[in-house]
């Protein structure tokens, strides 16, 4: 039972907190729309590249980065439905926090509490979609650096199979391009002012980090979307419509507490740079300076930010508790005594009572972490939140009542059409990057009941309207010859002939 003492007891009470805190009932907008291409993929044997869920892109090319991620959702929900996507959900999430722990400095106890408060952060963009792997591709990147910088190990060559894997599995591969640039940048800058700390490279090393590097974005060209995928990344950020129409591409809200912590774990770290003596690395700089950046200009970035981060606080933090413990210590007498009781604790507490306490305490957590598992996925609490966030008895009217023609469709609710109104091909949804700023700039104009918008629907025959009962379009359509059809607490439909 050596394994239930110290160290690795903390690490298996840690990664099952985030299990626990991971798990959830898996809804995500964008979720639904991957599960359909998922599912294209799996009846046709071909990855899904050509669109047929929308009649605004109908037959272009689409550059579908996830398509391997959503092979592994729908053969995830067709063998566990959506208790199997939730428990995918955790373990991504607690192995992505493992790789984060492995590089930290420090007492368990602190590096835990470092690593908790980074997945706090997280875990607004934990939910079942494509995502979630480009946040364990980027901690397993963070990884690899962090051995080559620390130990001296070549082992970048590891680098060329995670881009081919990680660019099939997800566009965010781009991720780790700009993590090696960050630190390629930030060992430079520490050679040229003659600052060089316990692990900066030397100019050999940054020169290889800088070919295996541009070898792993070239590689991720291997892939059934082929160059394209280089272009992919670029494609999405360029559609200018994202931070005005998507929450999680709007810069934060620092109004509510959960994405207050972002702040918390950004200003801690420059806090205990301050403090410390220890030197603040180019590469760390480099790299909370990027990433907290992009955290701060779109909230879906809080997931690298804090990856990248967290090893940086603890490494200071451990420093500077140091020191001041040591002062402490030597300054006040109770601070002494506090030491030598615990350290004497220590030794009298009964290897096997303790390895037993371990024991109880881990068996409850995954006691806890299952009926957690069980609780979020059971059917009726599913049934019950899909309604409270999509319009599910509005789809159910109109597969009873079977109205003729294109439908308009809320954003919002685009992706969930797709799975579970297939009879309808959608105007838009969650595919950002193939509908562009033409077609989600006449949705907007539709929407916001803006010049020429009976023109937009008019272009492309748009015979039912379904959307929140809210926006400004609903308020005018009885004007102009739009018939009621159905309405409940949130969702309205216009019909016309």
């Amino acid at each position: 039972m050596t394994w239930l003492k110290e160290e690795k007891f903390y690490l298996t009470v840690l990664l099952l907190l985030i299990l626990i805190m991971a798990v959830r009932t898996p809804l995500d907008t964008d979720m639904w729309w991957h599960l359909r291409a998922g599912e294209e993929t799996w009846n046709s044997r071909e990855v899904y590249k050509v669109d047929t869920l929308s009649y605004t892109r109908a037959g272009e090319t689409w550059i579908n980065h996830s398509w391997l991620t959503q092979v592994l959702m729908i053969g995830l929900f067709k063998v566990g439905g959506f208790r199997s996507l939730s428990l995918w959900v955790g373990l991504t999430a607690a192995v992505s926090m493992f790789f984060i722990y492995l590089q930290m400095e420090g007492h368990a106890l602190l590096r835990g509490s470092v690593v908790l408060l980074a997945s706090f952060v997280i875990s607004v963009v934990w939910s079942p979609r494509p995502q979630i792997i480009s946040l364990l591709f980027f901690a397993i990147t963070v990884y690899v650096l962090f051995r080559f910088k620390t130990t001296g190990k070549n082992q970048l060559y590891c680098l060329a199979p995670i881009f081919i894997v990680w660019s099939n599995l997800h566009g965010g591969y781009i991720l780790g391009t700009l993590l090696i640039f960050s630190v390629i940048c930030g060992d430079i800058f520490d050679q040229l002012l003659g600052e060089i700390s316990e692990f900066s490279l030397d100019w050999k090393d940054i020169g290889q980090l800088a070919v295996w590097g541009f070898v792993g974005f070239i590689l991720a060209a291997v892939n059934p979307n082929g160059i394209n995928m280089w272009i992919i990344p670029f494609q999405t950020v360029g559609v200018v419509s994202l931070q005005n129409l998507i929450n999680e591409w709007a810069s934060p809200d620092f109004h509510q507490p959960i994405q207050q912590l972002m702040l918390v774990l950004l200003f801690g770290t420059f806090a205990s740079v301050g403090l410390s003596k220890r030197r603040f690395a180019g590469s760390d700089l480099f790299g909370v300076v990027i990433f907290g950046f992009m955290a701060l200009t779109a909230r879906r970035n809080f997931g690298p930010f804090a990856l990248i981060t967290a090893p940086v606080l603890a490494k200071h933090l451990t420093d500077l508790f140091s020191s001041w413990k040591n002062k402490l210590t030597k300054r006040w007498r109770i601070f002494r005594k506090v030491t030598e009781f615990q350290n004497q604790s220590e030794k009298n507490i009964n290897s096997k009572f303790q390895s037993l306490l371990n024991g109880g305490i881990v068996l409850f957590l995954i006691v806890v972490a299952f009926w957690k598992l069980i609780y979020v996925t059971d059917t009726d609490l599913i049934i019950k939140t899909e309604k409270q966030m999509f319009p599910q008895d509005a789809v159910n009217w109109l597969k009873e009542e079977k109205p003729s023609g294109h439908l308009f469709n809320s954003y919002n609710w685009g992706g969930y059409l797709t799975w579970n109104l297939q009879e309808y091909p959608v105007f838009v949804d969650g595919r950002t990057d193939l509908f562009g700023d033409e077609i989600i700039g006449d949705w907007m104009m539709v929407v916001n009941a803006e010049q020429n918008w009976q023109t937009v629907l008019d272009n492309w025959d748009v015979k039912i309207i379904l959307l929140e009962k809210d926006k400004p379009i609903i308020k005018v359509l009885n004007d102009f010859g739009w018939i009621f059809g159905y309405q409940d607490e949130k969702v309205a439909i216009y019909l016309k002939e």
